[in-house]
């Protein structure tokens, strides 16, 4: 019985009591009173008591009212505290970068955000179990682990998600956890981290190729500096004319090494943002007739012909000292890479839209098959190893040249056909540009010619 009811069965014989007890006082102490009169005190005392306990039901009502309504107020705190947490629960779990899957015991998805969704390549589709979300036995397994073993547990993971018609490969790293929702033992599901770490995957591996084509391109160097060094010093250095030539090898060895140390260090340093540009505004006419002059002799001895194909009046405004450090590295591969009596042509436009400026420097060599293309501006890479080798590259230069681009906020191309000879551009914002545009008139040529 609740506590409402025993008071009002309480208050049921409380009444009933007091009336007796008055009927029966009534009839003792006053026997002679006539029945109207009876009736009317009766009524009186009836009327009072009926006061007395209307005032005291109000009052409990009032009461239970009040508490009603403190108790529908504290529940509407709550329910809106807990819609608050709903949605910064949810507001966290959607704006994490890793994919979050939750369990339960029967491999029901409880919660999955929209970044598991687009490194598991799921789309909008529906995944009401971990069955819909992937097939791979790794991620079964390790969920399986970690809800069997009350324990962490990983594994590494490949998917392919479909973009656009094109297929991209990821690697994912698993962590799953049990989930328990209780201060018990009890496990209540799992919880699945997805972490993409295709990126550092990437990263680590071009560092070991680094590595090794470091120590691969240092390695011949210092091989023949080792044993022409040895060669001397076992009686050779008497020999003048074998001594001399050795000591000319060593030499070269030597420059070889210290130009691979010095492009190394020079790459390192603008990759990692420490070169600071320094832009001032200069004609770009000039600074290639400069690198002309500086290259013509290696020109002359190649027997390749350098032309300048750029307008006089052309301003930009750049890092100069860098701008010649990508035209001595674009002109000096054309000059190495070109055919006897072939020609080195330095160009400029400016794009349709007039937002870039567009520097090309051609050459009429053999040209890079089409497989190569994307990767010459890779560290090291090399189409040719043997040619390139002997022309004494430290297979840095594109790089070089390709972060330089970059740093200037603009970017480097190469297009090239087999026969025929290649192109490579550097396009820079034209925020940092003045000069005619493609419809100009006809630059001017400069010609540098190179005696057979």
């Amino acid at each position: 019985m609740s506590m409402q009811r025993k008071k009002i069965a309480l208050a049921t014989v409380v009444v009933v009591t007091f009336f007796a007890v008055y009927e029966t006082a009534k009839t003792l102490l006053f026997p002679g009173m006539s029945v109207t009169t009876s009736h009317i005190v009766t009524t009186i005392v009836v009327g009072i008591i009926t006061v007395f306990f209307a005032r005291y039901v109000i009052f409990l009502q009032a009461d239970l009212l009040r508490s009603r309504e403190e108790s529908n107020h504290r529940l509407r705190q709550t329910l809106a505290k807990s819609e608050r947490d709903e949605y910064l629960l949810r507001s966290i779990v959607a704006s994490v970068a890793e994919g979050l899957v939750i369990t339960d015991p029967d491999s029901n998805v409880l919660l999955i955000n929209d970044a598991a969704r687009m490194l598991l390549g799921l789309g909008t589709r529906a995944t009401p179990r971990l069955t819909d979300i992937s097939r791979d036995p790794q991620v079964h397994r390790t969920f399986a682990a970690a809800l069997a073993a009350t324990s962490r547990a990983e594994a590494r993971i490949e998917t392919r998600a479909i973009e656009e018609g094109a297929s991209d490969k990821r690697i994912l790293r698993l962590h799953a956890a049990p989930l328990r929702l209780d201060e018990d033992d009890k496990i209540d599901g799992v919880v699945g981290v997805f972490i993409d770490i295709t990126t550092l995957e990437r990263l680590e591996r071009v560092r070991q190729e680094f590595l090794s084509n470091v120590s691969h391109e240092l390695r011949t160097p210092l091989a023949s500096i080792t044993a022409y060094t040895e060669t001397l010093l076992d009686g050779a250095i008497d020999d003048v004319e074998n001594s001399m030539r050795f000591l000319g090898t060593i030499q070269r060895n030597a420059e070889r090494m210290r130009a691979l140390v010095n492009d190394i260090s020079e790459l390192s340093a603008i990759e990692s943002g420490a070169v600071k540009l320094t832009p001032e505004r200069f004609s770009m006419l000039r600074l290639v007739h400069e690198i002309f002059a500086g290259l013509a002799p290696r020109a002359l001895k190649h027997g390749v012909r350098l032309e300048a194909r750029i307008p006089e009046e052309l301003q930009i405004t750049a890092d100069r000292r860098r701008m010649e450090q990508i035209l001595v590295n674009l002109v000096d591969n054309a000059i190495k890479f070109n055919r006897p009596g072939g020609a080195v042509t330095v160009s400029s436009e400016t794009s349709q839209d007039g937002l870039h400026q567009f520097i090309r420097v051609r050459d009429t060599g053999n040209g890079i098959p089409a497989e190569h293309l994307l990767r010459v501006f890779e560290r090291f890479y090399r189409v040719d190893k043997a040619r390139s080798r002997e022309a004494g590259g430290t297979g840095l230069g594109l790089a070089i040249v390709k972060h330089l681009a970059r740093a200037h906020g603009g970017e480097a191309y190469v297009t090239s056909e087999v026969g025929v000879g290649s192109e490579f551009s550097i396009k820079i914002p034209c925020r940092s540009v003045s000069g005619p545009s493609m419809e100009d008139p006809q630059p001017e040529t400069a010609l540098y010619a190179a005696k057979s």
